[in-house]
């Protein structure tokens, strides 16, 4: 038996339409050093299953029957496989017949952790992705390159702070050794941020190779400006601080900037994405629930406020006053300084009166609707 040289992953949710081309994409592809296998997680309905059997019949195909979320999905598809290479593709994402070629030699140099390579939007002429930076001390993400008209600025390779988790790739022993995706980044967002950051902080380089080119058509994504967009990525986004930053950079750096970003940047949408996002925090460090975990199928919004059906109005009631109430702080008392200060920091935002005003607003209203 030929042990393949790499494994693609690609998880799909509801991806049926745009899953072919991917697939016909990867099935294109010739690595060096022997063939690929591919596997598909249907993170969804079994729509995307169908699509992958019938375009891909060799294409090993899991339906786990939940959705697992990206990190989830990779998780269990790398554990069905044996390559000594791992590519995580997205549905939505057409590599170029060359692609594979030019990435998995940047593997070769052992200080190479992970490596991922140019994304473009469908035109072919703007850049999406030429490796990606995280801004400090917010840890918000940017696209090298985005909305560029592509050229010779981004065509050296170069390390970066991340590269996208919709085409990129690493030694299974790199794999291993990091412990595959966090699943607690669920269902999305941040996760190859992350694994990156565990990647650098193990001496690991992570590398932009521009050579290795794709197609991005970011037809799965939350609208990017959407409240429903804004309440997963800031959630996500504080689980990364608060798992790779110390108290003290946490209430000097990141807690004035965020704060100034609130007043001065943020727009309505943002700040309802935000507000929600620090709820659920709120809730780990005051009230000592466990981290937020949204590894749910209700993960992204309240529950509809359609008119309930008959017979259920009771019920409806109750589930819209859950999740429209008020987030209180409770006092706290801890004999371990750390966790005290982590909490007196945590309880500064949300009480602070920018913040505090713009919730109970939120929950004044949402009482006379």
């Amino acid at each position: 038996m030929i042990t393949p040289s790499a494994c693609v992953v690609v998880v799909a949710y509801g991806h049926a339409e745009h899953l072919p081309a991917t697939l016909r994409a990867v099935a294109a592809q010739e690595p060096r050093g022997g063939r690929i296998e591919v596997v598909v997680v249907d993170n969804g309905d079994g729509t995307s299953a169908e699509a992958a059997r019938a375009t891909l019949p060799s294409a090993l195909v899991l339906h786990p029957g939940a959705n697992l979320g990206f990190a989830g999905g990779c998780n269990l598809a790398v554990g069905r496989t044996s390559a000594d290479v791992v590519v995580l593709v997205n549905p939505d994402v057409e590599l170029r017949p060359d692609f594979l070629r030019v990435l998995l030699p940047a593997l070769d140099d052992v200080d190479a952790g992970l490596v991922g390579g140019k994304l473009m939007f469908p035109d072919g002429k703007t850049i999406q992705h030429a490796g990606g930076e995280l801004r400090l001390p917010l840890a918000l993400t940017s696209h090298r390159g985005y909305g560029e008209v592509d050229s010779l600025a981004h065509e050296a390779v170069v390390d970066v702070d991340y590269v996208t988790g919709a085409a990129l790739a690493l030694r299974r022993s790199v794999w291993k050794e990091l412990g595959g995706l966090d699943e607690a980044f669920a269902p999305a967002y941040f996760e190859e941020v992350d694994l990156c950051m565990r990647a650098r902080a193990a001496g690991l380089a992570v590398r932009y190779i521009p050579g290795a080119v794709a197609t991005h058509r970011e037809a799965s994504g939350l609208g990017r400006t959407s409240i429903a967009y804004y309440r997963l990525y800031h959630l996500n986004r504080l689980r990364l601080l608060f798992k790779h930053w110390d108290d003290r950079f946490l209430a000097a750096e990141w807690l004035p900037a965020e704060l100034r970003h609130l007043r001065t940047t943020a727009d309505d949408n943002e700040v309802d994405g935000l507000t929600w996002s620090y709820g659920r925090w709120q809730a780990h460090f005051l009230q000592r629930r466990p981290a937020p975990d949204l590894r749910i199928t209700e993960w992204s919004d309240p529950p509809s406020e359609a008119e309930p059906p008959p017979g259920s109005g009771l019920a409806w009631t109750l589930a819209q006053a859950e999740a429209k109430r008020t987030v209180t702080p409770h006092p706290f008392r801890s004999r371990i300084a750390a966790v005290a200060r982590a909490r007196g920091w945590w309880n500064k935002i949300a009480t602070e009166e920018y913040l505090r005003p713009i919730v109970q607003q939120q929950n004044d209203l949402n009482a006379t609707l």
